[in-house]
């Protein structure tokens, strides 16, 4: 009797903890950064400006020790007289210790063409990479525009193709529609206005912090948890500008880095989805369970000018 009383007396105590405990694990948020059209995504800028952008970068990556993946459109090598200096940036990549993946050879969207097409352009975008990433192998792919193919036989039928010769197709669960700020920036840096360079840069980051908490609360009414999410970003002269106060914001919001490679250890990437032809997988598994979720849009100045308005 006096052991099943002492017994009684721990069991609250430990109880308390185990929920604790608990309740820390479950708040535990990671996430794998991706970063799409390498060697530079947005208006031409030259090789030794690309290589200050891409050194700039990078020391903030191998900083934060962040395991990200590069998607590379390998016909962005290719121009007179500056093809070798391009390869050597893209190459910064992987002296980096970063892993290389393909995007094909000239970001081609296959909601428009056919498989045949969008293979070879799967095949012609992989020969530097290749070489740069040896002796390891290119592992994944990224589809350009996230377009998945006109039908479910075309996205199946590709799946197959890269599934035969290695290769994952890398999903999207979190972006920053960087692309759409990089018109606001570029116009900002090309008249060499500061004032407008730092509101473009205080829209951008503050957007980056509301994709993160909408992405979060579409994840949570989807799966009852955090997932193991996954970025996209694109390298670009904004977020090689801001990449150290973009890093800090999913500091401060509790996100540990993972690689891809465990991101998509989640089960949430095996969940069966409705077709989607183009869209991030939230909205893939948000369709399968008859759910459509808001979310935010930037500012109606960084949309009028990316649409030339």
């Amino acid at each position: 009797m006096q052991m099943f009383r002492k017994s009684f007396k721990i069991c609250p105590f430990l109880l308390l903890i185990i929920v604790f405990m608990t309740g820390a694990q479950a708040q535990t948020k990671e996430i794998a950064f991706t970063i799409d059209d390498l060697p530079l995504n947005g208006p031409p800028i030259g090789v030794e400006r690309l290589r200050k952008m891409t050194a700039k970068l990078l020391a903030v990556v191998e900083r934060n020790r962040i395991p990200m993946v590069g998607f590379v459109n390998e016909g962005l090598l290719y121009a007179p007289n500056e093809t070798d200096a391009r390869i050597a940036v893209l190459k910064m990549w992987t002296d980096a210790g970063l892993e290389l993946g393909n995007h094909t050879f000239s970001h081609l969207g296959f909601q428009n063409a056919s498989l045949a097409d969008f293979e070879d352009d799967f095949i012609r975008g992989e020969s530097v990479t290749k070489m740069l990433m040896k002796p390891n192998k290119i592992r994944y792919f990224r589809h350009p525009f996230l377009q998945m193919g006109a039908t479910r036989e075309l996205e199946d039928a590709f799946r197959k193709f890269i599934g035969e010769r290695g290769y994952t197709a890398v999903p999207v669960t979190m972006d920053t529609l960087d692309w759409m700020f990089l018109a606001s920036y570029a116009k900002a840096l090309n008249e060499n206005d500061r004032d407008f360079k730092e509101k473009v840069t205080a829209e951008y980051l503050k957007f980056v912090g509301l994709k993160i908490d909408s992405s979060e609360k579409i994840a949570g009414e989807l799966f009852g948890r955090s997932v193991k999410h996954i970025l996209l970003l694109h390298v670009n002269e904004l977020n090689a500008d801001n990449f150290e106060a973009l890093v800090e914001i999913f500091k401060r919001k509790g996100y540990r880095f993972v690689t891809v490679e465990e991101a998509l250890r989640d089960e949430i990437y095996r969940f069966p989805d409705n077709y989607a032809p183009t869209s991030d997988w939230l909205s893939h598994w948000a369709s399968s369970k008859g759910k459509k979720f808001e979310t935010p849009r930037p500012p109606e100045f960084v949309q009028k000018i990316y649409q030339g308005k």
